[in-house]
């Protein structure tokens, strides 16, 4: 007994409903063949709606072919009348025969007619407003053929209410929405794979990139070490040191000019035929003393230094012993010395460039320069494209395993059955 009881409890337990595992490839036929029994039904259901469409736009054209026909009971109105009658009725016919041939349906697709369904909607009222005045008058001179037609319109309105009804049936509207999601699913399925290509492609550049530019950096540290490098180096430090050593003498002379200015300056408002080269010696006195071949110079001092002894010019005791100084030491000799170390400095500078161009290690980094600039640019571009087509590939993947939960949980509410798609 203990035993008979627990099999009749054990079979009172719910089944578990069985999970499928099915190809995203195979999930289309696998509705059509779920949803035949209730496919079959409804396109029997609008077959023989459209049979009833097909009926009434026979009735209808015969109706217009009557109304056209029609003769009047009272033939003896006025001429006027007649002609008012004629034009209302022509007009009638002709808004009517046009709306009729828009109703002849040959596709059964469920999206087609559930369009048609709303294209009747905006037929049928520009219909009745577009011919209310002319039905008004019609009623006036055929009433029985007019009314014949309004009849047919009115079951016209009937049938396609009863089409909506079977279109818009809860069940077969989640097939139909299902099936459009199937659709969905595959086209994200394809843009997964075309979007994991273009990554892959840009994760690739992005390191061929990357790999170009330390090769690009390896290459720049060997040559770095190199010997052509050391020896541009070298001739640099030669230049340096050489101009280190010449600017030392010309500070000095930079120096004098300096003390001597504003004695000059008084000297060049007296001494007009050197008030030119005064002032050049003012402004730049080691180019001015290089060009200066004849050394106006020394006569600018002498005449200088007179005048400062016999207070000739405006200057405080301090300044003018100071000028005296600075005069002292701008010797012939000195001048002449420092005019030869000018050009001889002006000439090894001169050679050392030369030298320093023609080792080609300056350009040769400029070239490295612009080579890193255009492998960091493409790297950026690459980089911002990777990135970009991650995410787009993490939102993709996001909205296609929604999508597919979401046709997953539709089956099992339309069908009652377990569905994991495999994608």
């Amino acid at each position: 007994m203990l035993n008979f009881l627990k099999r009749i409890f054990r079979d009172e337990e719910p089944k578990a409903k069985k999970i499928a595992e099915m190809g995203l490839h195979e999930m289309e036929a696998w509705l059509n063949e779920s949803s035949k029994p209730v496919m079959e039904e409804v396109q029997q259901q609008i077959g023989q709606v459209l049979m009833r469409i097909d009926e009434e736009l026979q009735k209808s054209r015969f109706n217009i072919e009557a109304l056209e026909n029609a003769k009047l009971q009272n033939p003896n109105i006025p001429f006027k009348a007649k002609q008012y009658m004629e034009g209302n009725r022509k007009s009638y016919i002709r808004s009517v025969s046009s709306f009729l041939g828009h109703m002849e349906i040959n596709n059964k697709d469920y999206f087609y007619l559930v369009d048609f369904c709303r294209l009747f909607d905006e037929l049928i009222n520009d219909l009745n407003k577009g011919t209310l005045r002319s039905y008004t008058i019609l009623q006036e001179f055929f009433a029985h053929e007019a009314g014949k037609i309004a009849q047919n319109l009115k079951n016209f309105d009937n049938i396609f209410i009863e089409l909506k009804r079977i279109l818009g049936d809860k069940k077969l509207v989640s097939i139909n929405n299902c099936r459009g999601k199937i659709k969905a699913l595959q086209s994200k399925a394809r843009q997964n794979v075309n979007l994991a290509v273009d990554l892959k492609n840009a994760e690739a550049g992005l390191k061929l990139a990357d790999e170009a530019k330390n090769s690009a950096i390896a290459e720049i540290e060997k040559f770095s070490r190199g010997e052509e490098h050391n020896n541009f180096l070298k001739l640099n430090d030669e230049k340096k040191s050489k101009a280190s050593a010449f600017y030392e003498s010309q500070n000095a002379i930079l120096q004098s000019f300096s003390v001597l200015e504003r004695p000059l300056r008084k000297y060049s408002h007296i001494a007009f035929e050197h008030e030119e080269i005064v002032l050049d010696y003012l402004n730049r006195p080691v180019e001015t003393l290089a060009d200066d071949r004849s050394m106006a110079i020394l006569e600018i001092l002498k005449n200088l230094e007179r005048m400062l002894h016999e207070s000739q010019l405006q200057v405080d005791e301090k300044k003018k012993e100071r000028s005296l100084e600075e005069i002292k030491k701008l010797s012939r000799e000195f001048l002449e010395q420092f005019v030869k170390s000018y050009f001889s400095f002006k000439s090894e500078i001169e050679e050392l460039d030369n030298k320093i161009n023609a080792t080609g290690v300056a350009e040769k980094f400029r070239n490295f320069n612009r080579q890193l600039e255009e492998l960091n640019f493409s790297i950026e571009k690459n980089s911002e494209e990777f990135e970009r087509l991650k995410n787009d590939s993490e939102r993709l993947k996001n909205s296609t395993e929604n999508l597919k939960a979401e046709i997953e949980n539709d089956v099992r509410d339309i069908f009652g059955e377990g569905v994991i798609i495999k994608i």
